[in-house]
């Protein structure tokens, strides 16, 4: 592919969408040596197990093509409509949870607890951004950091990212916390909260964790301390 393949949709932490023509996309990423082997494969597998991904046409080197997906994410949907917040925290844990149940294969790096037996495919970056509300239904997309694990990890993941996003309002922290609580809710709070404090310490390892993040993801592995454990049904 030429240096500017078509042109940018959108721009992440390591790697960029451009609009290719004839329904398709190419995610590039900017690290000269990076491969998206491992994430094409992934996706693949989900593909052919049903779960919502965008179609992986090719990928070579840096570049992964696939399905242009069009529609708002998830957030920019909230944003728009934040009274649809219990819907969409209901759509976000039935996301999470289809994922759960489709077994990671023997070749994806486990995470969370390697010593279980039954590795559940996870995203470990399951948020409202990484979801387009397309007209088809929701699509979940960049699945760089995808690995095996026990599904409540995953779960945990998405309740401390959602919990711990940086917002400025007291009506923001109103809805956050409201929208943080409804997911939790609808994936089992006996399915979580045993991992949350693992979960923090997962993003707090991470160096792409934002400062403002960071503090407040250190208050809430903090108030894991506090709390009497759950026992995890599931």
């Amino acid at each position: 592919m030429t240096d500017l393949p078509g042109p940018l949709l959108a721009s992440g932490r390591a790697a960029d969408v451009y609009d290719i023509g004839d329904g398709k996309v190419v995610r590039r990423y900017r690290q000269p040596g990076a491969s998206v082997t491992d994430e094409a494969r992934v996706m693949r597998h989900l593909a052919a197990r049903d779960y919502p991904v965008p179609t992986v046409h090719s990928f070579y080197g840096t570049d992964l093509v696939m399905d242009r997906i069009d529609g708002p994410t998830m957030l920019e949907a909230l944003e728009a409509a934040p009274w649809k917040f219990i819907w969409y925290a209901r759509v976000l844990a039935q996301l999470q949870r289809r994922l759960a149940r489709i077994a990671a294969p023997d070749w994806l790096i486990a995470a969370g607890d390697p010593g279980q037996r039954v590795q559940s495919m996870l995203h470990l970056d399951l948020h409202p951004r990484n979801v387009i509300m397309s007209p088809g239904g929701p699509v979940v997309i960049d699945w760089t950091n995808a690995a095996g694990g026990p599904g409540g990890f995953d779960g945990a993941l998405t309740f401390v990212e959602i919990a711990t996003f940086s917002v400025t309002s007291t009506q923001d922290r109103l809805e956050r916390w409201m929208f943080s609580r409804a997911f939790r809710w609808f994936r089992g709070r006996r399915v979580v909260q045993p991992y949350v404090g693992a979960a923090c310490d997962h993003r707090l390892a991470d160096p792409g964790t934002l400062p403002e993040a960071r503090i407040a993801v250190a208050a809430l592995r903090r108030s894991v301390n506090k709390q009497p454990p759950v026992s995890d049904r599931r």
